[in-house]
């Protein structure tokens, strides 16, 4: 499977799982099951990223990993739930990880001079930062609209990401293996 499929998959259970379910009722599958698909294709992903950042991306999946199945348990759930601060702490592995990992997937796409894919994963890591960073300035600062922005940037930047990789999910660049027939090795047909 190409690693941006996996990813994109992955990030459909993770922000696009189910928004109706009672806080008092136990269901593991959306976050972790979507987090196992994302650092799986973290893992076939790591050839073509900086080695200085793939531990940074581990570190950062696995700990969003973690919260997220600690976030399945209803009792968590429900005190996670009782201040907005916290929720936003449980959420900044999550969005530090695809900042991160935008801003590799521009970096590795402009080696290749995709310069296309390379802004519009450029512009989807700052309006990553800028998620990260709305929740703060609402509940330090008290201006509710910055925090009701990030909300509102944090959904389209997902929508936006699961989008771009499934467009650039099959460029050499993003990891996906090269066909036989592209390379131009003996037996293609």
């Amino acid at each position: 499977m190409k690693p941006l499929y996996a990813m994109a998959f992955g990030l459909i259970l993770v922000a696009l799982g189910p928004t109706g379910a009672k806080p008092d009722t136990f269901d593991p599958m959306p976050d972790p099951l979507g987090w196992l698909f994302v650092l799986i294709g973290l893992v076939s992903l790591a050839a073509v990223l900086d080695d200085a950042r793939i531990g940074i991306l581990r570190f950062l999946g696995a700990t969003a990993m973690v919260f997220s199945i600690a976030l399945v348990v209803p009792a968590v759930a429900r005190w996670v739930a009782t201040d907005p601060s916290l929720g936003w702490t449980a959420d900044v592995p999550r969005f530090s990880f695809f900042a991160v990992l935008c801003y590799e997937l521009s970096a590795a796409a402009l080696k290749q001079k995709a310069t296309v894919a390379a802004s519009t994963f450029n512009l989807s890591a700052l309006a990553l930062l800028f998620v990260l960073a709305a929740p703060p300035v609402a509940f330090g600062g008290g201006i509710e609209e910055v925090g009701n922005a990030g909300e509102i940037t944090a959904e389209i930047v997902q929508i936006v990401l699961v989008v771009l990789f499934f467009i650039y999910g099959s460029r050499p660049w993003a990891g996906a293996p090269v066909e036989a027939e592209a390379a131009g090795e003996p037996g293609a047909e």
